[in-house]
């Protein structure tokens, strides 16, 4: 299993959580958010070739997938403009959801426009 498929099946697995009041299923799944990043930094700096591959995850029918590829693409990884556009506009496209998650996300973009000025104009 290479390194893309492992993030996707662990992405897959996140999914399933739903419990906030059981300690041991946050603690299992903040140790996964913790291994999907810890994947795309190697990616980035150890398996260059698996970039396309793993770029493409942001056309995946499953938002959640798109939503994380995004994160990671602009934080662990570098990509050109054109790549760095798209995975702006999914996180974009979820800012405007009126949920938490998308709350959060509207945050989080307010915070990486600030550090990332020149994205503004992707």
């Amino acid at each position: 299993m290479d390194l893309v498929e492992k993030y996707l099946m662990l992405v897959n697995e996140m999914a399933e959580f739903n419990s906030y009041d059981d300690k041991k299923e946050v603690a299992k799944y903040n140790k996964k958010t913790t291994k999907i990043r810890e994947i795309a930094s190697a990616i980035e700096k150890e398996q260059s070739e698996l970039k396309i591959a793993f770029c493409q995850l942001l056309s995946n029918e499953n938002p959640t997938i798109r939503l994380w590829v995004a994160h990671h693409m602009l934080e662990v990884m570098n990509y050109e403009d054109c790549y760095r556009k798209k995975a702006l506009q999914e996180i974009k496209q979820r800012a405007k959801d009126k949920t938490a998650d998308g709350y959060g996300n509207k945050l989080w973009l307010k915070e990486w426009y600030k550090d990332h000025p020149k994205d503004r104009l992707l």
